[in-house]
């Protein structure tokens, strides 16, 4: 008998963001004959996503529903032992240890996990509110670890936040750049889709790059017409450097300034505040008028002036931002930086003809790593690299972006079916662990979890602290595909589906979601990502849609997911779209057009090119009236680290490599070819601790220890070892080496952390 020969589409989004990439894939019965990617796509998708056929297949895959025997903590390495079980068995635990938290202390005492590159559910992580959150919700709520993915990129949304008012800008094309500066950044191994090709495309335009990095990546070694091996950690310190040659040597648009920023605005320096009118309105003193009037009016308002007003000295944010530059020397820049002066006056020249392109660099991974993200985006802006009279680039991107999540999906999503959470309890994602074992910390006992789409003790910073915490909870409850670290935590294991195995709907860009602007004719499309499922789950597995309604049944709210599947609910949410007058690029899609191509483009107009800054005042923000640090500000190691971590000498950097997204693929065969568990050293440390290329070697520290491959190379500067973010026991973990420290913006500090080494 012939088996049934189809092709159908899945999609992959691992923490791609707004980037999803579409395959194409053919099947005999329930074999994959072909597995390749969408041609519709414009950019071909990374080595990541050409793994999920493995995933489906891989032996180690959860299969059934699983419940721990004996007690906590007891089995291999300090972690659960499971038995297999009925998924009544396992929905009615889950739905009885939910209950049991809530009597005990009320729904705020029950922690939902659903930050991971799963997506999982129709819609992706939006899609979460109107699934799992809207039960939890009808049920009376739980608190909700989620906090602008503060694992990854909070201090580079906040940082961001505080000089524009978002986290991107409205701006013009950059193909005219002469210089780029990738700070703390790796797009060639790290970048979203398209990136790279439009890098290579300035390049091959004449524009030259600048990368700022302790390491020569990829990047530098593609890319870098200078490479600065910068000193981890300590990029506000050149930041401020830069800009105090950039005022020195007037590279500036003070036009732009005065106009554009805050940099007129008067202080009191008695005070740090803003002097204002009767209306609140800053005032500025305005050189043609020769008097106080507000910004609001002023015609010539200056900004490099003090004044004596009604007995208060007063100056404007541009003198103190200058102020602030001014201990910061070529020659202290090279001591604390670890690089020559000269590297200094190199970005300060680029600046005058180009831009540093502000990403989720490491930089914002560390301690006060807000600093550096304000510093990086007010070099821009005193350049007038960002829309000045200048005009030769933006920041990151133009109008196109923030329009991809403005589709419409997500508004319908919120508006027809999530319900508002009665817990208004929040917890940091790095921070559940502390939550956990100290109840005073964040607002009281939690007593049960329920993670979905998540890995924390593989993700978070403090990996033992993380397991001990989840050790302790009364119950505890995992959606898995595999049995990662936190899945070996949990009293229940349901058996999650691959995005093989389920239907999913979203949204996007044809091309990288930035940077696409860096060459004029790669117009970025605006597309729907859909995928109906393309084999069936494996054993007991099950989409996490069909999980929820379970578990809503047995809550007793089943009739609140009207819904036989997720398919339907897809189907269901893109009938909603098509009749909606406000979203008319929906009405020609169809669930059957999706099926049939995988990806659809959508006819969104081109968002309104105009300054339209989401600030206070309308301006962008050098001076920052009302925060912890006014002006940008660097600090050391030694001032912010606890004692017991200066002893160690080593300083460890833990990005995220081409090969991993946190631990989503750390059992895709092809890809654990490619340094998984490789410690890269330089030379002269290794030789140091008697320690040879591919020695085997314990790193350590006072949060704990993990073992690696010693690669040992001149790739990497002296005092610094790097290792990939995530990771597990059996192929090492960097976040076994890392406190859960949090910046000001709650992200994590995971380049903050010193270590030492040793051969095993």
């Amino acid at each position: 008998m012939n088996e049934l020969k189809r092709t159908t589409f899945t999609t992959c989004s691992p923490h791609c963001g707004n980037n999803p990439c579409s395959f194409e894939v053919e099947t005999k019965g329930e074999e994959i004959s072909s597995f390749r990617a969408n041609p519709r796509m414009d950019i071909k998708p990374c080595i990541k996503g050409f793994q999920i056929p493995d995933r489906y297949n891989h032996p180690d895959r959860i299969l059934y529903p699983m419940k721990r025997i004996g007690k906590k903590g007891s089995g291999k390495n300090g972690y659960n032992t499971f038995e297999r079980i009925s998924w009544d068995e396992a929905i009615t635990s889950i739905a009885d240890g939910l209950n049991a938290a809530k009597v005990k202390s009320g729904n705020d005492s029950i922690l939902l996990y659903n930050y991971s590159s799963q997506h999982t559910l129709p819609g992706g992580r939006d899609g979460a509110p109107a699934t799992i959150m809207r039960l939890l919700n009808l049920w009376g709520g739980a608190i909700e670890a989620f906090n602008r993915g503060s694992l990854c990129w909070s201090a580079f949304l906040g940082g961001s936040d505080d000089v524009l008012g978002q986290w991107q800008i409205k701006n013009k094309k950059s193909d005219n750049c002469d210089w780029i500066i990738l700070w703390g950044n790796n797009p060639v191994e790290t970048g979203y889709r398209g990136l790279t090709q439009s890098l290579q495309e300035a390049k091959r335009k004449g524009t030259k790059f600048i990368v700022i990095d302790p390491m020569k990546t990829k990047t530098v070694q593609r890319f870098a017409d200078i490479h600065i091996p910068i000193e981890p950690s300590t990029d506000t310190a050149l930041a401020l450097g830069v800009l105090k040659i950039v005022l020195e040597e007037q590279y500036l648009d003070k036009d732009f300034l005065a106009k554009r920023t805050n940099a007129p605005f008067l202080v009191k320096k008695s005070t740090g505040k803003f002097i204002t009118d009767r209306n609140g309105d800053p005032l500025v003193w305005d050189e043609k008028l020769d008097a106080l009037v507000s910004y609001k009016v002023s015609q010539k308002p200056m900004i490099d002036t003090e004044k004596n007003i009604n007995g208060e000295k007063c100056t404007t944010s541009f003198k103190l931002l200058q102020n602030a530059s001014q201990k910061w020397t070529e020659e202290a820049v090279e001591k604390e930086c670890g690089i020559p002066s000269s590297s200094v006056h190199q970005i300060a020249y680029a600046l005058k003809n180009g831009k540093i392109i502000v990403y989720y660099g490491a930089y914002q991974r560390t301690l006060k790593g807000e600093n550096a993200v304000r510093a990086l985006h007010i070099l821009n802006l005193i350049s007038g690299a960002i829309d000045g009279v200048i005009n030769h680039g933006s920041t990151y991107t133009d109008t196109h972006f923030d329009r991809a999540t403005e589709s419409g999906l997500s508004k319908i999503m919120a508006e027809n079916w999530s319900v508002p959470n009665p817990v208004k309890r929040t917890i940091p994602v790095g921070k559940i662990a502390e939550a956990i074992l100290n109840p005073d910390s964040y607002g009281g006992a939690i007593h049960a979890g329920l993670f979905m789409w998540g890995n924390p003790i593989g993700q978070g910073g403090n990996s033992n602290k993380t397991k001990k915490a989840l050790l302790s909870l009364d119950f505890c409850a995992v959606s898995e595909i595999f049995l990662t670290p936190t899945a070996k935590c949990a009293d229940i294991i349901i058996p999650a589906s691959t995005w093989l195995e389920r239907s999913t709907i979203t949204e996007g860009m044809s091309v990288g979601a930035t940077f696409y602007h860096l060459i004029e004719e790669r117009k970025p499309k605006h597309q729907i990502f859909y995928s109906p499922g393309v084999l069936k789950p494996l054993g007991e597995s099950k989409d996490d849609f069909d999980f929820v309604c379970l578990l809503a049944e047995k809550m007793g709210f089943r009739k609140e997911f009207p819904w036989a599947d997720s398919k339907q609910w897809i189907e269901n949410l893109v009938d909603l779209a098509r009749k909606d007058s406000r979203f008319p690029w929906f009405e020609k899609i169809t669930t059957e057009k999706l099926e049939k191509n995988g990806v659809l483009t959508l006819d969104i107009p081109r968002a309104n090119s105009s300054w339209d800054l989401k600030t206070k005042h309308g301006r962008a923000q050098i001076y920052f009236e009302n925060k912890t640090h006014s002006v940008p500000e660097y600090f050391s190691s030694e001032e912010l680290l606890e004692s017991k971590q200066m002893k160690y000498p080593l300083k460890l950097i833990t990005p995220k490599t081409y090969f991993r997204a946190s631990s989503t693929f750390n059992n895709a065969n092809k890809l654990l070819r490619h340094d998984f568990n490789v410690a890269t050293i330089n030379k002269e440390d290794a030789k140091k601790r008697d320690i040879k290329n591919g020695d085997y070697i314990r790193l350590f520290n006072d949060f704990g220890e993990t073992k690696f491959v010693a690669k040992t190379t001149d790739v990497i500067r002296k005092g610094v070892v790097h290792i990939p973010a995530g990771g597990n026991e059996e192929l090492g973990m960097a976040n076994e080496l890392t406190g859960d420290m949090l910046s000001e913006y709650e992200n994590a500090t995971f380049n903050s952390y010193r270590i030492e080494l040793e051969r095993i």
